[in-house]
This record gives structure tokens, sequence and C-alpha cells, in this order.
């Protein structure tokens, strides 16, 4: 037996065609939302039109009879997002309504480029990878290797955290980008150059691409100057290949190439090309983020002793597929993130056995815990509350190291507890190898007389501008903060590409930019269930020895799915951009909102509402002008 509602559809439907018998028009083809029927229909004959017309209202009938409510437009709609007046209509405006909350979510909040984490969560629940990639590449020009090396600060403030475990993001990030290296990477169309004025980026590391990216998209021609003959900077020469696979690299590199981004190799800026030279060369403004490639030395008796090397100077050497001889037994100072890399390197490349030693405890340990859990796993011993004092040496060649045994102290400038030597506790231990690992600062002979430097042996910036004491010159990354993390680089590029627009269009570089973040405060949790989250895949230990084989597999399609459920979506609208998207590039009226928002003459056609991938859309009924502009073409009929 028919439901009431199915019983009021046909009886809508019958009144369809007796409306059009009597007035000799298509009424069906008129109150289409999107006009696709009326627009293609008027070349043809009314008898024609109504016999049409009654054939699409029985196909109608019968598919929604049969395809549940769907409908047949619904029925071969791409997107999905049509359903027939029979099952579903509700017709929305283009504008959305969140809740009355404020401020970004926490993850996006969190992250120092601002990357639109719960966006591209969303789009992912819908399998929409493509979409979910273009969305991240908004704000970050390297999916693929933040999804690999990334410390993931967005995590700790995720929060599904408060219910019981953060969402996996970086391992949802990293499926989309697999999804896009296992498709086969789509060169992407050179972008115009509008503008005329040139920009040097001096560095092809993160910070210096990024800056390139965003200059490109904004139409500036932009070359970047790298010394090494490979670029990447230390995502090329500081990262082992465990961790993030050179053929990674080189597609995203590729990608900003594609662009339109020139990028010259083994030029070192400062020997016959320098600073001063680049303005003349046509280069308007200039953007320096050369890193910091210099290890810092122990300056302990012993330091220029065959067997010792500085970490970065191995990494490099290693990274650039070059031999490089180890001992048995290794020695790694220090407790950061090099030096477990170096460690771990060390152990793939043959030695035996590999000792860190750190002048303080596990707790101050300023390195990735997981990294130092892998590493551990992996066979590397480390020994907290000790340092060296000297490395014994025969025949210009290490023998040994004598160190000593340390207690912490009160806590210093950085929060972490002083170490304090023990005296009577030195010891002296056999290494074959000694790699040193305590800290990096930037290499400046380059910089033109007039830039003023830090203390600490870093460019002095703008806080905001990252404009230097040179008007057109700008700095950031490693060069300006000292040795930091992957997405912080990406954060300085960006910033500085915003300041270099600026600074060419004569704008105020300062206005609008120090607003505080907000985030949302309170996110509801009442309903949501206990679910642990997904671990990410790992290459087995004994699987590692002697290769360097990327250790972290990635999600399955299921996991991630699984994972991306977790979102609680606290920022309400994702702004995926879905139904912007879909406005430009899809909608049949050829409505186009403009890039500040404009709606236009919005049909209210309710495919925007299909497409959110929150579901936040407001939901409003067909808007009266179509109802209106339907009778006067009946009528004119």
């Amino acid at each position: 037996m028919l439901s009431i509602g199915r019983s009021v559809k046909y009886i809508f439907l019958a009144s369809v065609i007796i409306v059009s018998v009597v007035v000799r028009y298509p009424v069906f083809c008129l109150i289409c939302p999107v006009g696709i029927l009326y627009r293609n229909l008027l070349s043809i004959s009314s008898f024609h039109i109504l016999t049409l017309e009654i054939t699409i209202v029985g196909v109608i009938f019968l598919s929604d009879f049969f395809l549940l409510d769907r409908g047949w437009c619904g029925s071969l709609c791409p997107l999905g997002a049509v359903y027939s007046l029979l099952g579903k209509f509700k017709i929305i405006s283009l504008r959305t309504e969140k809740k009355k909350v404020e401020g970004l979510p926490p993850c996006r909040a969190t992250c120092p480029a601002s990357v639109n984490v719960q966006g591209y969560t969303a789009l992912l629940r819908q399998g929409k990878t493509k979409e979910a990639l273009e969305l991240i590449r908004k704000d970050n020009p390297f999916p693929a290797v933040c999804s690999m090396v990334c410390f993931r600060p967005c995590e700790a403030d995720c929060e599904r955290g408060k219910v019981d475990e953060p969402v996996a993001i970086n391992a949802l990030k990293r499926l989309v980008a697999d999804h896009w290296l296992e498709e086969g990477v789509e060169k992407p169309k050179p972008l115009p150059k509008i503008h005329e004025e040139n920009v040097a980026v001096i560095g092809s590391g993160p910070a210096g691409l990024t800056a390139a990216y965003e200059l490109i998209t904004k139409g500036y021609p932009v070359t970047v100057f790298e010394s090494l003959p490979e670029p990447g900077g230390m995502l090329r020469v500081g990262i082992p290949e465990y961790r993030l696979p050179k053929e990674v690299l080189d597609a995203e590199i590729n990608y900003i190439r594609e662009l339109g981004v020139e990028i010259k190799t083994n030029t070192q800026i400062g020997n016959e090309l320098t600073i001063n030279d680049l303005p003349r060369e046509g280069y308007e403004a200039i953007f320096i983020a050369i890193g910091a490639h210099k290890s810092r030395k122990l300056n302990i008796e012993g330091e220029e002793l065959k067997g010792v090397i500085h970490a970065l100077n191995f990494l490099k050497e290693v990274n650039l597929g070059k031999k490089v001889e180890v001992g048995n037994k290794v020695a790694v100072i220090g407790g950061g993130n090099v030096a477990i890399d170096a460690a771990r390197t060390a152990l793939r490349l043959g030695s035996k056995e590999v000792h860190i030693l750190y002048r303080r405890s596990r707790e101050e340990m300023p390195a990735n815990p997981e990294e130092v859990e892998q590493g551990e796993r992996e066979g590397v011993k480390i020994h907290f509350l000790v340092s060296p004092r000297r490395i014994l040496g025969k025949d210009g060649q290490i023998k040994a190291v004598e160190c000593i045994r340390m207690r912490l102290g009160v806590p210093d400038k950085t929060g972490r507890r002083r170490p304090i030597p023990i005296e009577g506790s030195e010891f002296v231990e056999e290494f074959d190898t000694l790699i040193t690992a305590i800290g990096e600062t930037p290499d400046l002979f380059t910089l033109p007389e007039g830039v003023k430097v830090t203390r600490w042996n870093t460019i002095a910036v703008d806080s905001v501008t990252l404009q230097t004491s040179l008007p057109h010159i700008f700095a950031g990354g490693d060069v300006v903060s000292g040795p930091a993390n992957f997405i912080e680089a990406i954060a300085a590029g960006k910033r500085a590409a915003v300041s270099i627009d600026r600074y060419l269009k004569g704008e105020d570089l300062k206005m609008g930019r120090e607003e505080e973040i907000k985030k949302v405060r309170e996110v509801p949790k009442e309903g949501v269930v206990k679910k642990a989250r997904q671990p990410m895949p790992l290459l087995q230990p004994d699987q590692r020895v002697g290769n360097f084989k990327q250790i972290e597999l990635g999600f399955t399609e299921e996991m991630a799915m699984g994972e991306a459920e977790r979102c609680l979506l606290c920022g309400e609208c994702s702004e995926c951009l879905g139904c912007d998207k879909l406005c430009r590039e899809l909608c049949p009226m050829g409505i186009i909102p403009t890039d500040q928002g404009g709606i236009g003459e919005c049909s209210n056609c309710g495919l925007c509402k299909e497409i959110c991938v929150c579901e936040k859309a407001s939901p409003r009924f067909l808007h009266p002008k179509r109802w209106k502009d339907a009778l006067t073409r009946i009528f004119r009929r």
C-alpha cells in the first residue's frame, strides 16, 4: 500500500501533466531548478514537448518507485547531487549558515601554515581525494612530503583527544598524497605571469619553494637559486630516505616547476653571483631561505681527528648517494631529530652498535618521541645524562671517547633542567666513529652589507613581515628562526610571499596581519562514541636492516575512511570550497560567483547543498524569483 507521502507525490505528477496539456507548455521543464530542460527544449514543437514531458514523468514515476526516491535525475547525476522533484525538492541558497560558534578548528588554528585540516578530512570522508589534495595545496605545496615528515602539532590540539585519542591527521593526508602518486602525477598547466617584477629566492628548501609557489600563483616570475646539485634543501640532504623517499620529493618539486618556477641548481650565491648583483640582474625583491646547514662544534680536544663527523655532513653525503664508511661501533652526540636520523642511518650502513650520548634525561630530549622509539626498536642504544669531555685518538684516528656523567640542576632559558657534571664520574668508551649532532646554525657569509644579524647568528627580520633591514630583502625559515621544523618553514614561506607581493605593489606590509587567531572553545561531545585511533602500519624492524625502505606504509582506504569518521568537525563549515567550485565549473545556469564571494543570480538549484561535505548549508525553499520566471514564461507562450 502506498504511503501518504508517496501518494501526494504521484498526485503532484498528475497535476503537472494536466497543467501542461491545458497551457500547452512543459510546466515540468520550467520548474526544473537548474532550467536545463527548459533551455534545451525551446526549439521543439509543443506536441513533442508534451509527449517528452509525459515520458519524463513516467520515467520519474518508475525510477522513483524502484530507486527508492532517488529519481531519474539523481540516478544519472555524476555528483549524486540532484534528486528528483519526488524524492527531494529542498532548494537552498549558495550561502552557508554556521552555528553560533566563533573561531577556527583547533587543528587548523594550531597548524603554523593554517592548513584546512577539517576541510580535507571532510572531503576524504566522502572519498573525494582529488578535491582534498587541491584543498591542502591552497596552504601547503608539499602535501606528500608533509604527510611523511611533519611532527603534527595539529594532532596535539585535536579535540577528539579529549574523548579518546586525536585523529590520525597526518596519516589521512598521506592517503590523499598516495592517491596522487599512485594514479600518476598529473602535470599542472603553467600559470600566467601577470606581473613584470621578478623575484629571486635563495635556497630551495621548504621555505624557499613555498614562497616561490605562492608568488607564482600570484602571477610573479620567480627564480630559485640553489647551491646543491638537486633542489630541496634540507628535505633533500637532511632527511633519510626511510622517512622521505626521493621520488616523492622529486614529484612535488617538479609540480612547482611545472607551474612556472625556474630553479637554478649548482648556483652558489656569494661567489660569482652575489646578492648585490641580483637587483642589477632585474630582481626587484629577494627572499633569503638558505636554512641552517652548518653544524655546531663540540669545541673539545680531538674533534679534528679522522672518524669524527658532523651529522649534517654525514647525512648530506649519504643522501647524495656518496659512499660513506662507518665503523662497527658508532657514537652519536646529541638528542635532537638530527641525532636520531644520524644514528638510524649509521645502522643501515652496516654499523653493529650505535650509541647516542645525551647529556639530559629522556624527558628533556627534543627529538620526536615516535622517532626515538623506532630508533630503539631498530637497536639504537641511548645513554642519558652522559656528555663527552674529550676524544682520544691514535695516529690521527679516533679510538675512544672520554665521557662524564651528569645530573640535572635548575631549568635554563629553554625550560629544560641544566645538566651539571658529576666530578669523579669520568669513564672511557671505545668507538670507531663519532657523529656530532648538537645543533645547527646558518652560514651567513653571503649576506650583503646592511643586512642586520642577531647575536644567535641568524638574520634579523620584522616578526610579522619577515622584511630585513634592507627593504627589498626578506628572509625566513631556519636562517631566521634557527633550526625549526618543516611546517614552520612552510608558514615562513607563505608569510614572505604575502609581504613581497605587498612590497612590490607599494602596499602596507603589516595591515591586517597581526590579528590573533581565534579557535573554537567549546566543541560538543555528547553522544560521541569512543573509537580507537588507527595505528600507522610500519615495516617490521628486521626488514629495515641494511636498506632505506620507507618505514611508514600508509593507510588502506578502509582505514582512512574509518579514521576520518572520528573527526568531530569542530569548526562547523569546513570551507572545503566544494560548493564554490561546483557553481564555478558545473552550474548549468552559468551563474558564476565572483572570487570576492559574490553570488550573482544564483538559481538556487540546490547542488551545493548536496555536495557539502559537512552538511552545514542552511535549507531554503525555492526562491520566489524562480516561480515568477516560470509563470512569466508560461503565459508569454
